[in-house]
């Protein structure tokens, strides 16, 4: 039994591009990367109890990275035993940094409360935590609601 090489080559020319293009492949998916890594914290189902979440999000050329942030954490957790930390519904009207300080301006769906969802208080607590675990250079945060200032806590030691 002998195989001719000639009806070899192009099983092995295909098997070759196959190769060349899978590692194009994998270099151009390594250089574009996961995007950045963030930790969301949300309450769980169990009282007193939090779930971590591990999110990567990419660069968004429309919005900076705090504002896609908390629009990923008012939109709520993946998992299943958590609860919200605003209504479903809830926006944020507006969201900007400066001098350390983020302002931060909910929509007033927040003062709807619904099921599965933690006292507002308690939502602007672990909000504000969140900021502060995943944007360290933030010392204060103030929450409005429609426009009309909630209340605001500095950043001590979290």
């Amino acid at each position: 039994m002998k195989i001719s090489i000639k009806k070899l080559i192009p099983y092995f020319a295909f098997t070759a591009v196959a190769a060349v293009l899978l590692i194009i492949a994998a270099s151009f998916y390594a250089a574009k990367g996961y995007g950045k890594r963030f930790v969301f914290i949300f309450p769980s189902v169990d009282e007193g109890k939090y779930v971590l979440e591990t999110r990567y999000l990419k660069n968004n050329p429309n919005k900076d990275y705090i504002n896609f942030f908390l629009d990923e954490l008012v939109l709520g957790s993946g998992l299943e035993r958590t609860k919200y930390l605003f209504t479903p519904g809830t926006k944020i009207i507006s969201c900007f940094e400066r001098n350390q300080m983020l302002y931060l301006n909910l929509s007033a769906d927040i003062i709807n409360m619904g099921h599965n969802v933690i006292q507002i208080k308690d939502g602007m607590e672990l909000l504000k935590e969140n900021v502060y675990k995943n944007f360290p250079d933030i010392k204060e945060v103030q929450i409005f609601v429609d426009g009309n200032y909630a209340y605001e806590i500095e950043k001590y030691a979290f």
